[in-house]
């Protein structure tokens, strides 16, 4: 029996287990940057998903990543799933004979990158970003946006001023679009941030954002 038989047998297993264990779940793909969630799910399935094979650990706070368990048959990296029981996961990676590693993305997002003004010569209006100049490159995507220790101090230090605060940002990759520093995130509840570092990995994108109070 060679490594893909294996892999057949082990989610078929996989789909026995989701059947007793887990709850009814739509498995999607995107096909464009825009709302991949608002087309229509390639298939409906029984997953589960947990931080180890004995359910005795609930997940951390703070902790995206589970073990989906599931069949991953025609499945690929980046497939989204979608459970109103447990929620939105997509999948990060899917290691042969290895378990499935999902992100739950508890919030969609959508990014947008601001246009480059024509130069032009003498006195000029306010440069800066602002809505009318920024252009949607993905919307509506799932993403598991986590606080970050980390912070910093405006270069003012006003007197009663707090850190900005700084989080991560998980994501599926879609194709060969890729994502910049100075872009800016909107989240489904209306928050705003803007990247400040950027990491393409297999497991998807990972990004550091701070958010801005307005």
């Amino acid at each position: 029996m060679d490594a893909l038989q294996l892999s057949a047998r082990v989610n078929m297993g996989n789909r026995k287990a989701a059947k007793r264990l887990g709850c009814i779940a739509r498995h999607y793909r995107a096909l464009n940057p825009f709302s991949p969630l608002k087309t229509g799910p390639l298939q409906v399935l029984a997953a589960s998903f947990t931080t180890d094979y004995g359910y005795m650990r609930a997940a951390r706070f703070g902790q995206a990543a589970r073990i989906g368990i599931f069949d991953a048959t025609g499945f690929k990296t980046g497939d989204i799933l979608a459970s109103d029981e447990e929620g939105t996961f997509y999948v990060a990676a899917m290691p042969l004979l290895q378990p499935i590693l999902c992100v739950k993305a508890e919030r969609l997002i959508t990014l947008r990158r601001t246009t480059a003004a024509p130069a032009s010569g003498g006195l000029q209006d306010y440069g800066g970003t602002s809505a009318a100049d920024e252009k949607i490159i993905m919307s509506d995507w799932p993403a598991s946006i986590l606080h970050n220790r980390n912070g910093e101090h405006s270069p003012l230090k006003l007197p009663g001023e707090t850190r900005s605060a700084w989080y991560n940002i998980l994501m599926p990759a879609f194709g060969d679009l890729h994502i910049h520093p100075g872009d800016f995130v909107t989240d489904d509840t209306g928050l705003r941030y803007v990247i400040s570092g950027t990491e393409l990995t297999e497991m998807g994108w990972r990004l550091t954002a701070m958010r801005l109070t307005a």
